[in-house]
């Protein structure tokens, strides 16, 4: 199986065993759709724990995992990363996995030249934020919006953008 990091239990909720998650995803609900996540039990091994309940509270997710019916039980899952199978999981039209876009050259679809790499993304609310590492090797920030992305090939590991002045320069 290949697996991807979806959230990290951070605490216990209730005193029936359930666990709230702090969810590495664009929405909370995502989490909802599945009822089976693998936590890492060591370098080559996962274990499978299949969930009774999940729930979205706030901004975060409670599970009730099956086995795990105390507030003992469940505190031995804080700090743990739940998993997903990642064949299991069908993203929609235009979304992507943020650990398959770290890596993906960046080309300017003008001039096909490359201008660096994608060595992070962020959101910080109006949408997702590049951070680029330049053919110069100095750090620009992106914003992976409509406006600029003209096609992503995660296949290809190539995300073409349009470039405006003073996009990839100190200027």
């Amino acid at each position: 199986m290949n697996y991807i990091e979806t959230g990290e239990i951070v605490s216990v909720h209730g005193i029936k065993g359930e666990v709230k998650v702090y969810p590495w995803a664009d929405y909370p609900e995502f989490l909802e759709e599945f009822d089976r996540f693998y936590i890492k039990v060591n370098k080559m091994h996962y274990k499978a724990f299949d969930a009774e309940e999940v729930r979205c509270h706030k901004n975060m997710v409670l599970i009730k995992f099956e086995g795990i019916d105390t507030v003992e039980q469940a505190r031995e899952l804080i700090g743990k990363v739940i998993n997903l199978d990642r064949d299991e999981i069908e993203l929609e039209e235009g979304t992507y996995f943020i650990e398959d876009l770290i890596g993906c050259t960046v080309v300017d679809d003008a001039t096909d030249k490359a201008v660096g790499v994608v060595k992070a993304v962020d959101n910080f609310g109006a949408s997702d934020v590049y951070t680029i590492e330049g053919e110069d090797g100095k750090e620009y920030m992106f914003p992976a919006v409509d406006e600029f992305l003209v096609n992503t090939d995660i296949d290809k590991k190539e995300i073409r953008i349009k470039v405006i002045e003073g996009m990839f320069s100190e200027d």
